[in-house]
């Protein structure tokens, strides 16, 4: 008897979304984006029992936090506020990416096993339910709220 396939398996030959119960599930969220963008984050909720993180980055850019400038920004479950506001840098800046991450006995790890993130657009936000890469597929590992706001 073989193992059902993970998402990680799913995703493996470039998918941007596949199916699990019913509900379209992505490795990775994409977003337009240009210097200036202001980008909201607000974490609703986390596994309490182990570290939780949503990672950003903007291809051909940075992102500004608290006056402090990177390509790839992680806010971590149990470090980062609540609520975080980034502003996205640089004349090239097209596109912001999303995913999630957790905490394995102190190593960064993300895209494995079940990991992947169901998103539900609403008028002014995204709600992300992610699921780590931990046993079975569980989309309420990490919930995040993110807005976007272009300039001008």
């Amino acid at each position: 008897m073989t193992a059902a396939p993970t998402l990680s398996d799913r995703f493996a030959d470039g998918a941007e979304t596949v199916s699990c119960d019913g509900r379209d599930v992505r490795p990775l969220l994409r977003l337009a984006v240009s210097s200036g963008t202001r980008v909201r984050v607000q974490r609703l909720a986390a596994r309490p029992d182990r570290r939780q993180a949503v990672k950003l980055a903007v291809v051909s850019g940075r992102l500004e936090v608290n006056e402090v400038a990177a390509e790839i920004i992680t806010l971590w479950s149990d470090t980062s506020p609540v609520e975080v506001e980034l502003m996205v840098l640089g004349a090239g800046a097209r596109r912001l990416e999303v995913w999630n991450a957790w905490d394995l006995g102190g190593l960064e790890t993300a895209w494995l096993g079940n990991a992947g993130m169901i998103v539900e657009p609403s008028e002014r936000h995204l709600a992300l339910h992610c699921s780590d890469g931990l046993g079975p597929a569980s989309f309420t590992d990490l919930q995040v709220r993110i807005s976007v706001a272009q300039p001008g």
